[in-house]
Formats: C-alpha cells, sequence, structure tokens
C-alpha cells in the first residue's frame, strides 16, 4: 500500500507569525506587507504573514491575493471583525500558527532585519516579549516646523540591548507608552485564552496597554531590542500640532483608563491619577505660560487626559497616498 507524500511528511512547526492589522490604508499596508517580505536572517526557520482585516469590506483581501505569489513565505487574509483594533489582534493572533508572535502596524516598514533582531533578543534573553523602536517618515518629506528633529513622532528609548523594561515603575527604565505596534511576543506566556486583548477597548484604543501592563503585574520579563526598527509612516493629518495635541491627550486618557482597570483600589488610583494631572498642569501651565514651547502645551494635555478631557474615539487624518518604499539595507536611522 502506497502513501501520498503529504500523508507522510509533516509540516515543519511554524516558530514566528508576523500578524498586521489593518482597516483601509491599502498603500501603506502594501509598503509594510513588501518590507516584511523583503526580511533576511531567516535561513532555517520557519515563519508566515497574516494580515488580519479589520474593514467589513475585506478591503486588504485583493492586495494580498496580488502579492501571495511573490511572498517568500505563507501570506494569509484573515477576516477579522469590523472596526475594533482588538479584535483584529485577537483574530490574527487565532489564525496565526506561530509559537511566537510579532506584531507591527500598517502604517510601519521593518527595515531587513527587523524579525531576526527580535528572535535572536527573545533567544538570547529569554525574555517574553521584546519591543523595538520606532522612526518617522513624514509625507511632506521633513518633520513639521513645530517639531523640527521629529522627536514627538519617535518612540526610541535609547536603551542598550537586552535592558529589561518595566512599564509599571515611575522611574527609568519605566517604558511609559510601550505598544505593541513593533514587538514579539510569546505566545505561550504572553497571549492567554481567545482574546488575549480586550476587545471592550478596541474602539477607542488602549487595548495594548492594558495586556501589557497587566503581564508586567504577572511578572512578565520585557526587554529592549534597538535593532530592531521599524519606520512609521505619517501622512499629512498627522503632521499638525493640534493632531498632536489630540494624539496625546487620547493617549493620556488611555493610560489612565487602563490603570484604573488593572488597579486594586479604584478610588486612591483615581485620587492618585488626579493629583498627579493637577501638578503636571500646574507646573507646565506655568512653563506654557513663560516659554510657550510646543511641548510644554503638550504636557498640558496629557494632564487633560488623565483628567478625563477629551475624546476617546480614533482621530480622522487626512489621506495621503504617496507612501514612500519601505527602507533598504542597514542605514541607522
Amino acid at each position: 500500500m502506497s502513501c501520498h507524500p503529504s500523508d507522510t511528511v509533516p509540516t515543519p512547526p511554524v516558530d514566528i507569525s508576523v500578524v498586521i492589522p489593518c482597516y483601509d490604508r491599502m498603500d501603506l499596508l502594501e509598503r509594510t506587507l513588501r518590507a516584511c517580505m523583503a526580511q533576511t536572517g531567516m535561513q532555517g526557520r520557519q515563519w508566515e504573514i497574516v494580515v488580519a482585516d479589520n474593514n467589513p469590506a475585506r478591503l486588504a483581501s485583493p492586495l494580498t491575493a496580488r502579492l501571495q505569489p511573490d511572498s517568500p513565505v505563507p501570506l494569509r487574509h484573515v477576516a477579522a471583525g469590523a472596526r475594533n483594533i482588538a479584535q483584529a489582534r485577537n483574530l490574527g493572533i487565532a489564525a496565526a500558527k506561530g509559537r511566537l508572535i510579532a506584531f507591527v502596524d500598517d502604517d510601519e516598514a521593518p527595515y531587513p532585519d527587523w524579525l531576526a533582531a527580535h528572535h535572536a533578543c527573545l533567544e538570547r534573553t529569554g525574555a517574553d516579549a521584546s519591543f523595538g523602536p520606532k522612526y518617522p517618515v513624514f509625507a511632506s518629506g521633513s518633520p513639521p516646523t513645530w517639531d523640527p528633529q521629529g522627536r514627538f513622532y519617535t518612540t526610541d528609548f535609547g536603551l542598550p540591548a537586552d535592558t529589561q523594561l518595566h512599564p509599571l515603575r515611575w522611574f527609568p527604565p519605566q517604558a511609559r507608552g510601550l505598544g505593541t505596534g513593533n514587538s514579539m511576543l510569546r505566545r505561550s506566556t504572553c497571549l492567554p485564552g481567545p482574546t488575549p486583548f480586550d476587545e471592550a477597548f478596541g474602539r477607542c484604543g488602549g487595548e495594548d496597554t492594558l495586556l501589557l501592563l497587566g503581564l508586567a503585574a504577572k511578572g512578565r520579563k520585557f526587554v529592549w531590542c534597538p535593532t530592531a526598527r521599524v519606520r512609521e509612516f505619517n501622512e499629512a493629518g498627522r503632521e499638525s500640532f493640534a493632531y498632536m495635541c489630540q494624539r496625546v491627550r487620547r493617549s493620556s486618557r488611555h493610560s489612565a483608563a487602563v490603570r484604573l482597570t488593572i488597579s486594586h483600589n479604584r478610588l486612591m488610583a483615581r485620587l492618585g491619577i488626579y493629583a498627579v494631572a493637577a501638578a503636571q498642569a500646574a507646573v507646565y501651565g506655568a512653563l506654557w505660560f513663560l516659554r510657550k514651547r510646543p511641548s510644554d502645551y503638550l504636557q498640558i494635555c496629557k494632564a487633560l487626559g488623565k483628567a478625563g478631557i477629551g475624546s476617546l474615539d480614533f482621530i480622522a487624518e487626512a489621506a495621503d497616498n504617496t507612501a514612500p518604499p519601505p527602507p533598504a539595507g542597514r542605514a541607522q536611522p
């Protein structure tokens, strides 16, 4: 009796799944996918790319089908709910086959050694999750005049490789603003159950902050991986100071809501948040009056967010279809 080859040769286990939640930025998503498909240093490892399509019209399906023949690894499209980023992440994870889950957003283009850097970091340190920097690219070609260095668009803790991060601390390396946008997590220790991301936060955001702070409270080990770099594309609508004011206020509200959710004493936590907000508003309000620096005003916006002022919903952005190609080589940001 003969057997078909597929009956006798086992399918190799998948080491890493790259999960990309998306909604409607197809030009940027193509940039992200091509950068992921161009990853280097992954010889001998099995990996895949999963597109978690959060748009009810499944806009990413034709793009994924078009790029599949060019992909060196399995590239799959997953229908992932509608307008709920937490649900997109959850359904992407559910469809993924890897023991490690790497997240990259649809407006980010990883450097060619991004995936290998994250993987090597986890293997070297035994950590539960690794996180890397984000460097901005602007639709206009340069940072906005109010932030000529692009500092408010950059996420880089400036720490040595393998430094352990402590997002619950109030002192360095506390890793404030830590998110899953450029990360790799062990499925077994970081992504429990069918819905590790709380879908109640899916419309307003903050679902990744809630997960990560909860994992930190359980003693999971997070490390910094400075060589796992991505470029984040900022459309024209993101370059205004008004947009950044909304963004930091909204982010501050997210952080406050998450800390209340994980607190064992919500009253004390709320009073502590209000106290920090009042002090922040007083100090930076005085500095803004004296110096008129944008950075001072943004701190006031953060204080307002902590106090519960401002919308938690998505921030509207002007579309821009001039996304640059993904970065090449190992040039420094």
